[in-house]
């Protein structure tokens, strides 16, 4: 289980990005993170994972995060960034499906068999031997997805993961994005995306909790979308 309650995200300046969210996502559970561009979608995925200050609480299972916890809670939950670019840094492919793993001490010989395995789960073992500067935009997010699943983490967020990406790119995420079994929070404004990826509908407006409920719903209801800023599917 994954929960926030009454979560509230701050700027060095003061100035607060997310205002008293709260929800909850069961084991396994699917959903996307929906709003209009500067709604605060990255802030909130950035205070859940300890980068911004925040108020409130962020709980994976039994583990509330805060600096005590962070470093164990990090081990348990991962981020995908919008920019796999911002993931991706070591001079190959492999290194940067290995940076984690080594990080926690694995041994070599077990950094080699995980890091083989997710990559051919993916199909992007001819990847490994090359550099992210050489990849396509479809290529580099698959790998960075691998970044972040070789460590098999409980809960994942996705920052805009249709972004950069060529519809063939696309659909091979939606189909692999099926496959992960572990609790998904998925930020995207690709509204048709968001209706292949999840069920349930997390809608934010302003740093605020806007809306929960079923996509297939919400996604087309002109005026409760153009409340939260956002054109409705079908328009």
């Amino acid at each position: 289980m994954f929960e926030v309650k009454d979560m509230t995200v701050s700027y060095p300046d003061g100035s607060k990005a997310v205002k008293g969210m709260s929800f909850r996502l069961e084991d396994g559970e699917s959903a996307v993170l929906i709003g209009a561009n500067g709604a605060g979608k990255t802030s909130l995925f950035l205070g859940i994972m300890g980068v911004l200050p925040h108020g409130g609480e962020v709980r994976l299972g039994d583990l509330v995060q805060d600096k005590k916890t962070l470093e164990a809670f990090r081990q348990k939950a991962g981020l995908v960034f919008q920019n796999p670019d911002d993931m991706l840094f070591m001079p190959r492919i492999y290194d940067d499906i290995a940076f984690s793993l080594r990080n926690y001490g694995e041994p070599e010989d077990v950094v080699r068999e995980k890091v083989n395995a997710i990559a051919e789960k993916l199909g992007i073992t001819e990847l490994l031997g090359r550099s992210s500067v050489k990849l396509s935009g479809g290529e580099k997010r698959m790998a960075a997805l691998a970044a972040i699943l070789v460590s098999e983490p409980e809960f994942i967020l996705f920052d805009e993961p249709t972004a950069f990406l060529d519809p063939k790119a696309r659909r091979r995420l939606i189909e692999t994005l099926k496959t992960i079994d572990c609790t998904k929070l998925i930020a995207t404004h690709d509204l048709s995306f968001a209706e292949e990826a999840a069920r349930r509908g997390i809608f934010i407006r302003k740093g605020e909790l806007f809306d929960d409920g079923k996509l297939d719903k919400l996604l087309y209801d002109e005026k409760r979308m153009d409340e939260c800023g956002i054109e409705a599917l079908g328009i």
